[in-house]
């Protein structure tokens, strides 16, 4: 079973998205009826593990565009907060602790991202990046509590480690993490 820290949801979760997520399973048929209660008022961590485990494997191939396109976003949107809840973890577990350099480590993240939009295999990348990313930018603000900012820059070290071979990633920014399974 995952565990994904509550940090993910106080920073990335939202009636919104948990809507969003039980849409994209209801429209794959891939929610069992007791999990829906589940969906609608657990904790957001154990919602984004539901729907992905749902959806990793599943072939959208048979449903419509705008059902593939929300089941793409889904899937892609709960791997990556699973994942994201992993760097917060990681990162706090090495006392690490948000840096000067973040506006140069996001303008990196959001560049590479943004080129893969549209690659093959990337399907609902868009939706998962713009999602995270906006809400890692937005906990990094001065105002924001220094928790919050460090779990932000872990996120976005997360990320920008996608990208670890490529020409301006800095070596500090890397941060190890388990894949979600």
């Amino acid at each position: 079973m995952f565990r994904i820290p509550d940090r993910v949801a106080d920073l990335f979760g939202d009636h919104a998205t948990r809507v969003e997520f039980q849409r994209a399973l209801l429209a794959a048929g891939q929610v069992q009826g007791y999990e829906m209660k589940y969906l609608e008022d657990g904790p957001f961590s154990e919602v984004a593990r539901i729907t992905y485990r749902q959806l990793k494997v599943f072939d959208w191939a048979a449903l419509s565009e705008d059902q593939r396109e929300l089941v793409a976003g889904a899937k892609a949107l709960s791997h990556r907060l699973i994942t994201s809840g992993y760097a917060i973890d990681e990162a706090s577990k090495a006392g690490a602790h948000a840096a000067d350099d973040w506006p140069e480590l996001l303008a990196f993240v959001q560049r590479k991202c943004a080129a893969r939009v549209g690659l093959p295999d990337h399907d609902g990348w868009e939706r998962c990046y713009t999602h995270i990313i906006g809400r890692a930018e937005a906990a990094l603000q001065q105002d924001r509590p220094a928790e919050d900012r460090d779990a932000g820059h872990a996120v976005l070290r997360h990320f920008a480690s996608f990208f670890s071979g490529d020409a301006g990633f800095e070596r500090r920014w890397f941060i190890q993490v388990p894949e979600a399974s």
